[in-house]
């Protein structure tokens, strides 16, 4: 996958970019750059971006979750 495919997917899943950058240990800037085709990114840099955001879309699903088995009010879902 590239960087811009990475863009895509973090924004479908409402994942702001700075918590990703922080996540994948990657400059906020770096990941702005990289997302929009303005850089290449390492091997290495890609691997973790991927990573940090399966994490990501991970917890926050349990997030999602554990919140409708409590009854909390969560913002409005569109995918329901």
């Amino acid at each position: 996958m590239t960087a811009k495919e990475l863009r895509s997917k973090r924004v479908a899943a409402e994942i702001p970019a700075m918590l990703l950058a922080v996540k994948a240990k990657v400059n906020r800037s770096r990941l702005s750059n990289l997302e929009r085709g303005y850089a290449e990114p390492t091997e290495g840099e890609l691997q973790r971006l991927y990573a940090a955001l399966d994490q990501l879309v991970q917890a926050k699903s349990v997030i999602d979750q554990v919140a409708d088995s409590v009854g909390w009010p969560m913002r409005v879902r569109h995918d329901r």
